[in-house]
């Protein structure tokens, strides 16, 4: 499939006489470049653009550098240092007057707070992004929504959420951006699969459920496949793992996770990964390998794991101990999941709360 986008921008590099624009246009195509996975590509077009300015770097452009450089960093797994680009990028843009990267550079910033839980942070950037982006900054105002959408499911409320991802995807669609489309269906598959995995959890039937969820995340491996976007590969098999436990099909469950490096995951969700495959192979009947993998499990139980992950981690440990014949171990796993999840509620509430705040200020 050939990007929309990406013939814009080329056609802009090839035919402009505008320095700033020119730059601007090749770190938006190295960041599309880098998040279908082409870094090396990527860094190559970031080269370019510090060669043609040198020393005499202006502050837009080195907004627009910093940023890139800060998302093909987190897209490579170098997430301390592209935080701190994209900090930097941040700074730039709101010391100048009306630079065209603030909006952008905050709507990302939104990104990084809301996967860190500092909601009032998130919040303010949010409004900052969507307050001053013009109505035909699609790149600024798509990546604001996704992150509206993304923090209304989080919170369990994906009826919220769905008019945002909609402006997303109106927003993504009018650029031609694709990996903005690819991002979007993503988050959702992987948000609903992660509400869903904790319901069933809980005892929860999900078969209808369970199918849609499977389409969803189907639908985005085949649109990355499409595209030649290559940035969520680490993340799909963890949601079609995920999917066959809720479809009860634990072998291909099992074969999936077990072909899942843990050490390519972020540390939060090692938890998650070694009770699901203590689940499968409880269901499984293989009792020899379930003992290891509850203490890796309990072990990776850290405090920087999101609430509902805490919960359905101790959920899962409870059923295993229970159906083990450890009825104390199971009561205790099972007092922890509920501590938990009346936290989580509360995280989830604060959150939507400050979202409906954010989302009728950009209503004004």
């Amino acid at each position: 499939m050939t990007s929309r986008l990406l013939g814009h921008l080329e056609a802009t590099i090839r035919t402009t006489s505008d320095r700033v624009a020119w730059a601007r246009s090749v770190c938006r195509r190295a960041e599309i470049l880098g998040r279908q996975g082409d870094t090396a590509m990527a860094q190559q077009a970031i080269s370019v653009v510090r060669s043609e300015f040198g020393g005499a770097l202006t502050p837009e452009v080195a907004a627009w550098l910093m940023l890139t450089e800060g998302i093909l960093s987190l897209y490579s797994g170098s997430a301390d240092m592209g935080i701190a680009r994209m900090k930097g990028a941040y700074a730039i843009a709101t010391a100048m007057k009306n630079c065209v990267a603030r909006p952008t550079c905050a709507a990302w910033m939104a990104l990084h707070s809301l996967n860190t839980r500092r909601f009032d942070e998130m919040s303010s950037f949010l409004v900052e992004s969507l307050q001053f982006a013009d109505a035909e900054d699609h790149q600024a105002r798509a990546r604001a929504s996704l992150v509206l959408a993304d923090g209304f499911h989080f919170g369990g409320r994906f009826d919220l959420g769905r008019a945002w991802y909609d402006k997303a995807r109106h927003h993504a669609s009018k650029e031609g951006d694709e990996s903005a489309l690819s991002a979007m269906l993503h988050n959702i598959a992987a948000f609903r699969t992660s509400n869903l995995k904790l319901a069933d959890a809980l005892g929860a039937e999900l078969v209808d459920e369970a199918r849609h969820v499977s389409m969803e995340a189907a639908s985005a491996a085949a649109y990355d496949r499409a595209i030649g976007t290559k940035s969520f590969d680490q993340f799909i098999p963890h949601v079609t793992a995920q999917v066959h436990m809720l479809e009860k099909r634990y072998e291909e469950a099992m074969i999936v996770l077990a072909k899942i490096d843990v050490a390519g995951l972020p540390p939060r969700v090692h938890a998650v990964h070694y009770a699901d495959l203590a689940t499968c192979s409880l269901h499984l009947g293989r009792s020899n390998q379930i003992d290891e993998l509850i203490q890796f499990a309990e072990r990776s139980l850290a405090a920087q794991m999101d609430g509902d992950d805490i919960v359905y981690v101790n959920c899962r440990l409870a059923s295993i101990h229970s159906a083990m014949g450890n009825h104390s171990l199971a009561a205790k796993s099972l007092a922890r999941a509920k501590e938990e999840a009346t936290s989580f509620k509360a995280v989830q509430a604060d959150l939507v709360s400050k979202l409906i705040c954010v989302a009728e200020t950009a209503s004004i």
